[in-house]
């Protein structure tokens, strides 16, 4: 599906797709400022389209106040679209407007919802996780661990780089932590399976959405997920604007933080949810950007998308395993990103000679140490591709690191 109002412009080039990436590409402005840009390090951030560039510079020119403070008539608009945007993301992940908190990014809400459950663990209750995870959904469970007794398993990774989650799961089970989406691998594990799982012995399951919410979405009524959290500035939003769904259920839990903004009154009668989780000025501005980031996104099929992300994964893999001594990590169903080593060349090195090139990838643990420790590698090198990206991204990838072989041969 195209943009409204814009019909699908196909080349020969562009054959393997009908998503038409060139005009998406015209909506970001850095591609028109730096227009020998290949950007492909979309898992770590993402672009932003004019339109949340102008959303968020709207809001300061036109109603700059704090939330849920003054009377007047500028913080009343602050207030409606404050509370407008909670609206907005519960509509579009199937949840009810108090299920969801305001944090300032994913970190920030995984701590909050592991500070919040380790009251409720005690000594030799289970905590599952997977090999899979990114920092952010893996020290917080730690913690929540050494506060409570409780013990953290590890799923390992298997052969095609997924984690059987489900035979971890046992009447031990309080709760399973996992991504919808490895940031290194492009996959993740079946989702629907672990909740069936989990629910029988009455373990609660917490998503890591952070990845896998542009790329597959999100719909916490058809998955029954208890908690699940994300990040504006990895779906075309501003830095500094994360969300954290938090089933109803589980209200009662403790907030992180505390301060102004979430108090009844004093000592500990905290505002009812999702106020009391939400302590301190929050960032009105990106949220009125990932207002209109959502509002973008949403006129695409994120199915198509998808699509189109797959075609430049199979592109990008068919030509690097072309190239000599080049070892791809993440495995052939990777969604949106290859992950390689090349033998005898750190990652830092590539990335440096790529970035040279114009090419803009992340090299590194990627904030995946057992990953990396499960893959046997101390860095890798990845390339994430976006709606926005295509196959002359590709090719320009693809020449770069040819030009990395020629120096270090």
């Amino acid at each position: 599906m195209q943009k409204k109002g814009n019909e699908a412009k196909i080349s020969p080039v562009l054959a393997y797709t009908m998503f038409d990436w060139k005009n998406v590409k015209k909506d970001f402005p850095i591609f028109e400022k730096r227009p020998d840009l290949v950007f492909l390090d979309n898992a770590s951030t993402t672009q932003k389209p004019l339109v949340v560039l102008d959303a968020e510079r709207d809001f300061y020119l036109k109603s700059n106040a704090n939330v849920h403070r003054g009377v007047y008539e500028i913080a009343a608009k602050a207030d409606q679209l404050y509370e407008q945007v909670r609206t907005e993301i519960a509509e579009w992940i199937g949840a009810k407007p108090e299920e969801i908190i305001f944090t300032k990014n994913a970190t920030e809400a995984a701590n909050l919802i592991a500070n919040g459950l380790a009251t409720t663990l005690g000594v030799d209750d289970e905590i599952v996780v997977t090999e899979l995870e990114h920092h952010a959904n893996f020290l917080p469970w730690l913690e929540a661990a050494k506060r409570s007794g409780a013990i953290v398993k590890i799923t390992k990774l298997g052969v095609n780089g997924g984690t059987d989650v489900v035979s971890e799961i046992n009447e031990k089970t309080k709760i399973v932590a996992v991504t919808q989406m490895s940031n290194v691998m492009g996959i993740g594990p079946d989702i629907n399976e672990i909740l069936m799982a989990a629910k029988k012995v009455g373990a609660k399951v917490i998503l890591d959405s952070a990845q896998g919410i542009v790329h597959s979405g999100l719909r916490v009524d058809q998955h029954k997920i208890d908690a699940a959290f994300f990040t504006g500035h990895k779906l075309f939003g501003p830095m500094g604007t994360g969300i954290l769904f938090l089933r109803s259920e589980l209200s009662g839990i403790n907030p992180l933080l505390f301060g102004g903004g979430m108090i009844k009154e004093l000592p500990d009668q905290w505002l009812d949810t999702p106020h009391k989780f939400e302590a301190g000025t929050p960032n009105v501005a990106g949220l009125a950007g990932l207002s209109a980031a959502i509002k973008y996104l949403r006129q695409f099929d994120v199915k198509e998308i998808a699509e189109h992300e797959r075609s430049l994964v199979k592109m990008a893999r068919e030509e690097l395993l072309k190239i000599e001594d080049v070892r791809l990590l993440s495995p052939q169903n990777a969604t949106s990103m290859v992950s390689f080593v090349i033998e005898g060349v750190h990652s830092h090195d590539i990335a440096s000679i790529l970035g040279e090139e114009g090419v803009c990838i992340r090299a590194g643990h990627h904030c995946a140490k057992p990953l990396m420790n499960a893959l046997g590698v101390t860095a890798s090198t990845r390339v994430s591709f976006a709606m926005y990206n295509g196959p002359e991204d590709v090719e320009k990838l693809i020449s770069a690191v040819k030009k990395v072989k020629e120096i270090f041969t």
